[in-house]
């Protein structure tokens, strides 16, 4: 059986680690067993071989939404309407993004996902949608429904995925990609020009998109259903 990796969370207030549901149950209806990642404290003495050994155990994976990514790692300095900053939780991302990629395992990145995978190879972000593009598209909205549409371009992995040029996606997020980091190129936007996904120029197995498509695939939409079922279909192949 196909394993597919969660990259997890942690709630400060408790300081539980935390998985939203909607992520395992989309997962289970791609025919694949989750396995939710712990997060390994930063100084731990065998950091590294615990994190090689997490990624070796899975088949794929997905890096899943949370707090703001620190703007250190893409040298800017930090705004006032950054967010939320949880170092641990930065540097378990970005080690396992590098591990993952090094070991060619597929990956679904989502939200602040996508956000850590383009910081991790080079790119930037938007600290704050609001005060630094200007848009008539309510990006940071609070509940699980469909917010707006994307363009999808032809003859990418997104478009062979879900078969449509648009298609309507939830938004749950204030930063997003502004540059994309070397090797990735965008493939969607939403109509006010935000990027919407990126991908591999290499044709690297990795998918990266700013909505929750977990959301929806929970509630059984097929065209966001169909990024998990993408991700066991390439682990699987892997």
């Amino acid at each position: 059986m196909v394993i597919i990796g969660l990259s997890t969370n942690k709630d400060t207030k408790t300081d539980a680690d935390k998985m939203p549901r909607d992520y395992v149950t989309a997962v289970l209806q791609a025919g694949a067993l989750p396995v939710i990642l712990p997060m390994i404290e930063e100084d731990h003495p065998q950091y590294d071989e615990l994190m090689d050994k997490a990624v070796s155990m899975v088949d794929g994976l997905i890096m899943t939404g949370g707090p703001d990514v620190n703007p250190d790692y893409y040298g800017e300095e930090r705004l006032p309407f950054c967010g939320e900053i949880l170092s641990e939780r930065d540097k378990a991302d970005m080690t396992l993004i590098r591990k993952a990629i090094a070991a060619k395992k597929p990956m679904l990145a989502i939200c602040r996902g996508l956000q850590a995978v383009n910081v991790a190879l080079g790119g930037t972000l938007y600290q704050d949608l609001d005060s630094q593009i200007k848009t008539n598209i309510m990006h940071q909205r609070t509940d699980k429904d469909y917010a707006h549409k994307v363009q999808v371009k032809k003859n990418s992995l997104l478009h062979d995925i879900v078969g449509k040029e648009s298609f309507l996606v939830t938004s749950r997020h204030h930063q997003a990609a502004k540059k994309a980091a070397p090797g990735l190129v965008a493939t969607a936007f939403s109509e006010d020009g935000v990027i919407e996904a990126l991908e591999f120029e290499n044709a690297y197995p990795g998918l990266l998109v700013q909505w929750h498509p977990e959301n929806l695939a929970a509630s059984h939409d097929p065209d966001h259903q169909a990024l998990f079922d993408w991700l066991v279909r390439a682990a699987k192949k892997a």
